[in-house]
C-alpha cells in the first residue's frame, strides 16, 4: 500500500525572493529567468508519493535496483519541497529553458505547481529545429530539482553558464568546529536537496505557437505530468506522468546492539590470558565498552543529477545521467578518474582535497591529533531515548529491528571498478572508528595481574618490569601475540616464553632479533633485550628507550595496549575499531564485489554492532604490527507549463557489524 501525501502552495514570484517556512535551512534566491520578470503569479504542485516496503536479510542491491531490505518513508521534513528549480533539456541534455518556483509550503502529501518559462529562451529552441526532417526534437528531458542550493540556482542566472550544466557538481565541506562550512543546508529539515531519480523524457508542442497562444497563462500551462488538449498525453498511461526525485544525501540510523545481558553498548570478548597460576586459559571475563564514535572520509564533491555506468567511470556514452542503480551498475562518482581510486598508491597528502573528516592525516598516520579532525559522537548520546527515533518500521515486517535512532546525513561515495576492485581503501571510503574500553567481565578473579590492571592498581614484580601513570594510577603494559593477552613483560611474556622452550613462535618473537617493517629502519637487538633496557633506563631517557622497544616488539608481531585518560570515561585500556560502510553485500567473505562498500544517496544505512571477537587497534599507531593504512583494501515568463514531482522513498539497508 502507499501512502500519499499532499503538499499545496499557492504563492506570488514576481519580482520577489523565494521565502521558506522552514526555520533551520534558508530557501535560496530563486532569479527570474534571463533577468526578466514574469508578469503574474504562478502556482506549482507536486505529487508525492511514498510506498513502503518489505524487509530482507542482508543488504544488497537487486537486478531492478534498491535493496533487499526494503523501503522506509522517512520523516516529514525529509519529504517537504519549498522550492523547485525546473530545467528542460534536449536528447542531448542541451539546455533548453528552465522556470524557478519558491515559497512552497507543505501541508499533506501532494504539491500541485505552476512555473513560469522565458517565451524569448523557449522560441530559440524552436528556431534551431524550424528545418526538421521529423518531430523527434519535441521529446525531451525534464529535471527537477528541490530545494536547491543557491549556487545551482545562480548557475541558470547567466546563460554562458549553462554550457556544462548537467555536469555541475556539489561541493559540501563540514569541519568539526563546522566553521567555514558550505552546502550543509542540503540536509536542513525542511529543506533537503533532491533531484531526478530517474530520466524524464517528455513531449512538447511542434510548433511555439501553440504555447503563445494557448499555454500562456497559469490557469492554462502546458501538462508535463497528464494529458493536454492538443492530444500530447504525458501521463503515466505513456510511462510519463509524475517526475521521481529522490535525495541527494544517504543517512545512518544507529541502535545498540549489544545483548541485554551486559551493559549498554557493551559485548562479552573472548580472550587467551594466564591465569594466576601462569597457564594459558581460555575465558569470556573480558568485556568491550563502545564509547565513541566518528565518522571519517565523508566525500566532499558529488553529482547534482546522479549518473551510472557499468564501470563506474565517466566515460562519455558509457555513463548515463540518473541511470539506474543495479547490482551490476556503478553509481559514478565526481572523483571517479582520480589516483586514489583506481587502484594506485594512495597520496594522503592530496585527500584532504576530496574528503571531510580525513581517516588519516596527510603522512598516512593515525594520532591523537588527527582523531580530533573526525566527526566524533558518544555513543550514549545516540542511543538516549530522548534522540529522535526512526519510527518507521514498514521495512520491519518482522519487528526484531526496533530502536534505531537517526544520527546524521552523508553524502555519497562510490568507487569505479578496477582490478579485484583494488579501489576500495581505507583511504577513499567512508567509515565509522568506534573506540573501545576494555572492562573486567563478572568472572575476571579480582586478585589476578589482568584485573589489577584494569583497575589501575598493578604492582610490578620482583623481576621488575616498565610501567607508567595516568593519573594516581599505575598501569603496566598489556600485550597481545598469537591471540594470547599478556600483562607485563618480565611478569607473563618471559616466563610464558621460557615455558614454551627455544624455537617456539613466542620464544622466537622475544628472544631473535627482528626485521622491522618500515622502510630504512634497522633493529638491532631482540624485544626482550631492549625492555630490559627500558627498565633500567633513568627517567629523563624512558621515552627513547621505550620507542626503541615498541618499535622491536611490534616488528616481532606484539600488539601494545597502554591505558590512557578519556575526559568523559575516565582511565582505562582504550582501542579502535575500523568499519567501512556497506552498501552492496555480496556475501562473499574476503572477495569485494561492485560498489560494496559505499554511500549512494537516497539511501538509509541502519548500523548496530551485534558482536565483537577481538581487541581492538591500539590507540598509539606505534604500538600497532599491523596498523590500518591508505591503501588497506575495504562503489522569461509567460509561458507555463506544469510538472508533477514524486519523492521516492529511501531505501532501507541495514549492516549487522561485528567488530
Amino acid at each position: 500500500m502507499k501512502k500519499v501525501t499532499k503538499l499545496l502552495a499557492a504563492f506570488l514570484l514576481a519580482g520577489l525572493a523565494a521565502c521558506s517556512n522552514n526555520d533551520e535551512a534558508e530557501s535560496p534566491v530563486l532569479p527570474p529567468d534571463d533577468g526578466q520578470q514574469p508578469k503574474a503569479s504562478v502556482y506549482m504542485s507536486v505529487d508525492i508519493q511514498l510506498p513502503a516496503g518489505t524487509k530482507g536479510t542482508r543488504s544488497n542491491t537487486q537486478p531492478g535496483g534498491g535493496s533487499n531490505d526494503g523501503e522506509e518513508q522517512g520523516k516529514d521534513y525529509e519529504n517537504s519541497v519549498n522550492t523547485l528549480l525546473l530545467v528542460l533539456a534536449d536528447q542531448n541534455n542541451e539546455y533548453i529553458a528552465h522556470g524557478s518556483v519558491g515559497g512552497l509550503t507543505t501541508t499533506n502529501a501532494t504539491v500541485s505547481a505552476t512555473a513560469a518559462i522565458n517565451r524569448t529562451t523557449l522560441s530559440a529552441f524552436y528556431e534551431k529545429h524550424k528545418d526538421a526532417s521529423d518531430d523527434s526534437w519535441t521529446k525531451i528531458n525534464v529535471y527537477a530539482f528541490c530545494n536547491p542550493t543557491q549556487e545551482l540556482v545562480d548557475l541558470f542566472g547567466t546563460p554562458a553558464d549553462r554550457t556544462d550544466w548537467v555536469d555541475k557538481t556539489c561541493e559540501v565541506i563540514e569541519t568539526p568546529s563546522k566553521t567555514g562550512s558550505k552546502n550543509v543546508t542540503i540536509w536542513s529539515k525542511g529543506s533537503f536537496l533532491m533531484s531526478n531519480a530517474t530520466p524524464a523524457l517528455r513531449e512538447i508542442p511542434a510548433r511555439f505557437e501553440d504555447w503563445t497562444e494557448k499555454y500562456n497563462t497559469e490557469k492554462s500551462p502546458f501538462q508535463l505530468s497528464t494529458t493536454n488538449g492538443d492530444g500530447i498525453d504525458n501521463s503515466a498511461t505513456q510511462k510519463r506522468g509524475s517526475i521521481t526525485v529522490e535525495r541527494s544525501v544517504a543517512r545512518f540510523d544507529f541502535k545498540d546492539g549489544s545483548s541485554s545481558e551486559t551493559a549498554a553498548n557493551t559485548y562479552p570478548v573472548q580472550t587467551t590470558s594466564i591465569d594466576k597460576d601462569g597457564n594459558v586459559i581460555k575465558s569470556d571475563n573480558l568485556q568491550v565498552e563502545l564509547v565513541r564514535l566518528g565518522l571519517v572520509n565523508m566525500s566532499k564533491n558529488f553529482y547534482y543529477l546522479r549518473r551510472t555506468s557499468d564501470n563506474g567511470h565517466n566515460d562519455g556514452a558509457n555513463a548515463t545521467i540518473c541511470g539506474l542503480e543495479t547490482d551490476k551498475n556503478y553509481v559514478v562518482d565526481t572523483d571517479a578518474a582520480q589516483a586514489h581510486k583506481n587502484g594506485g598508491e594512495i597520496d594522503p597528502s592530496t585527500l584532504p582535497a576530496y574528503y571531510n573528516y580525513c581517516l588519516f592525516n596527510t603522512s598516512g598516520y593515525i594520532s591523537e591529533e588527527t582523531r580530533a579532525q573526525w566527526d566524533n559522537y558518544k555513543i550514549s548520546d545516540l542511543t538516549d531515548p530522548s534522540r529522535e527515533e526512526d519510527e518507521d518500521e514498514t521495512w520491519n515486517t518482522d519487528k526484531n529491528r526496533n530502536d534505531y535512532r537517526i544520527w546524521r546525513y552523508v553524502t555519497e561515495n562510490t568507487t569505479p571498478a578496477t582490478d579485484e576492485n583494488g579501489g576500495q581503501k581505507n583511504g577513499v571510503s567512508t567509515g565509522i572508528v568506534f573506540k573501545g574500553m576494555l572492562k573486567a567481565g563478572a568472572d575476571l578473579a579480582t586478585d589476578s595481574k589482568l584485573y589489577t590492571a584494569l583497575n589501575g592498581t598493578y604492582t610490578l614484580p620482583a623481576n621488575q618490569g616498565y610501567t607508567y601513570e595516568v593519573g594516581d594510577k599505575t598501569y603496566p603494559i598489556l600485550y597481545l601475540h598469537d591471540n594470547v593477552l599478556y600483562v607485563g613483560w618480565n611478569d607473563e611474556i618471559v616466563r610464558a616464553a621460557t615455558t614454551a622452550a627455544e624455537g617456539s613462535p613466542l620464544y622466537n618473537a622475544v628472544y631473535n632479533v627482528p626485521t622491522s617493517k618500515k622502510e630504512g629502519v634497522t633493529i638491532e637487538k631482540s624485544p626482550n633485550d631492549l625492555y630490559q633496557e627500558l627498565v633500567a633506563a633513568p627517567a629523563n631517557q624512558k621515552d627513547a628507550a621505550l620507542a626503541k622497544f615498541r618499535e622491536a616488539a611490534t616488528a616481532a608481531g606484539f600488539t601494545l595496549y597502554q591505558a590512557s585518560n578519556d575526559a568523559d570515561f575516565g582511565n582505562g585500556y582504550f582501542f579502535y575499531y575500523y568499519y567501512w560502510n556497506r552498501h552492496n553485500d555480496n556475501r562473499m567473505a574476503g572477495t569485494m564485489g561492485p560498489m560494496e562498500f559505499a554511500v549512494v544517496r537516497n539511501n538509509v544505512y541502519k548500523l548496530a554492532v551485534t558482536e565483537i571477537q577481538k581487541l581492538g587497534h591500539p590507540r598509539i599507531s606505534n604500538n600497532d604490527p599491523d596498523p590500518v593504512d591508505p591503501d588497506d583494501p575495504d562503489e522569461k515568463g509567460d509561458v507555463y507549463l506544469s510538472v508533477s514531482v514524486q519523492v521516492l522513498p529511501w531505501v532501507v539497508r541495514v549492516n549487522d557489524i561485528i567488530l
